[in-house]
């Protein structure tokens, strides 16, 4: 889908809001979790990703702001490899990608000159990812570990 830069920088100025009213698990390594959001007046979907699978680092996670569940508005990349901007720029990780036309998203820019936070603190990066897109209504996120060998089921 092509998107206009307008159209684009329209959707990520716009008040979201999370479907699920529930707690949302922070997701274990090698799991994903995807929260399905509205525009305030309820018209345009959106899906906040926080990816945590293909990695056996605990501190590596992608989250990630989809429109029309196709297009990447935002993808703030954490303990991954650096990113090599279209001008030949390289950007080191921790790192935030920026919807562009006609790039989509593949300008990068550090992530310390778009969002305060703690990097290294990934619960504190999710809240300030999502209050970098203007989600105001949102449940609680339970963080239960994340550790290698956490995950034991059954």
């Amino acid at each position: 889908m092509l998107l206009s830069q307008n159209d684009a920088d329209e959707l990520l100025s716009m008040i979201k809001k999370i479907r699920e009213t529930s707690p949302i698990n922070f997701p274990k390594l090698g799991k994903s979790v995807q929260m399905e959001a509205t525009s305030a007046n309820e018209t345009v979907k959106f899906v906040f990703d926080v990816n945590r699978k293909g990695t056996l680092k605990v501190t590596k996670v992608t989250y990630q702001t989809r429109y029309q569940k196709s297009v990447i508005l935002l993808r703030l990349d954490i303990d991954g490899p650096e990113h090599l901007n279209p001008d030949g720029t390289i950007i080191p990780c921790p790192h935030i990608h920026v919807y562009r036309e006609g790039f989509d998203d593949s300008w990068a820019f550090p992530l310390d000159k778009e969002i305060k936070t703690d990097a290294s603190d990934l619960l504190q990066v999710l809240s300030d990812f999502l209050d970098y897109n203007k989600v105001v209504d949102r449940p609680p996120i339970l963080y239960t570990g994340g550790g290698l060998f956490d995950d034991h089921e059954g």
